[in-house]
């Protein structure tokens, strides 16, 4: 059996045994061999040595249980270029167990921190994702759609009137769309001294022009409008109208494809299984 280990983690099973009066450590192995600490390392106790032992340590050794002096650390070696992960002295500690609590709780607050808003951003409901969002609708065999980027900003978008002709100067290309228009329909109003209304309630918003008022409701596939005489589905759950070649022989344009009529329909009747109760 080796009679000398450098440090504490080198110790054959066994337990601690209480410290003696000169503050040396001390070792019960499980076949009975006993440690004591020195400066270096631990070592095999021998009878005829414990004498000489603890004047050797009993200046340098300190009770655990005493407070730490403000040249507590000066018995330790915190050389940066010692490559050992153990520093000297009667009970070798090792470095990096603070700064390892420190990273740990580190990363435990900041990804609880990073989780909250991560759960945050994905856990919007349809009222957080109202404003820049498009809601199509489909009426008369033409598409149309709604844009609120603040409460501020009400935008329309619509085919133009003479698909040839492309959009007028009241408006602009709706995004890579040549069939779309995009109207600012806010300025409109004002240009007709119309008052213009967006406010935000609990579960919907309440759009007001002139006298008249509607009830915007966001929903998780769109949204649902109600005006008070009837309540109209619009849908965000879906991309951008796509439009097909048309030919009869006497008329030449483009049609809204009838693949997004059809997507557009099924995502309405899914809506109109939960419309709000005010429908």
């Amino acid at each position: 059996m080796r009679g000398f280990v450098s440090n504490w983690e080198e110790l054959p099973p066994g337990e601690w045994l209480p410290n003696d009066e000169y503050g040396v450590h001390w070792y019960k192995t499980n076949d009975g061999t006993h440690w004591y600490s020195t400066e270096d390392g631990y070592r095999i106790w021998e009878d005829a040595r414990v004498e000489r032992i603890a004047p050797s340590v009993q200046n340098n050794s300190r009770s655990m249980n005493q407070d730490f002096g403000k040249d507590y650390f000066s018995e330790y070696d915190f050389d940066d270029d010692d490559d050992d992960d153990y520093v000297s002295g009667s009970f070798r500690r090792k470095k990096f167990p603070v700064a390892t609590v420190l990273i740990a709780l580190i990363l435990i607050v900041g990804g609880g921190a990073a989780g909250y808003f991560i759960y945050g951003y994905f856990s919007k409901g349809p009222m957080d994702e109202f404003y820049g969002t498009t809601y199509w609708g489909y009426s008369n065999e033409e598409v149309y759609g709604y844009l609120f980027e603040d409460k501020f900003s009400f935008e329309t978008i619509s085919e133009p009137e003479y698909q040839e002709d492309g959009c007028d100067s009241d408006s602009e290309q709706y995004r890579n769309s040549q069939y779309l228009c995009i109207y600012d329909y806010a300025t409109f109003l004002e240009n007709y001294d119309l008052s213009y209304s967006l406010v935000e309630n609990s579960d919907y918003f309440e759009l007001c022009v002139g006298d008249g008022c509607a009830d915007f409701y966001p929903l998780e596939r769109g949204l649902v409008i109600d005006d008070g005489d009837k309540c109209t589905v619009l849908v965000s759950d879906i991309g951008n109208p796509t439009f097909t070649y048309y030919d009869d022989g006497d008329i030449e344009s483009y049609v809204l494809s009838e693949s997004w009529i059809n997507k557009y329909q099924e995502i309405v009747k899914d809506i109109e299984t939960d419309l709000p109760s005010s429908c």
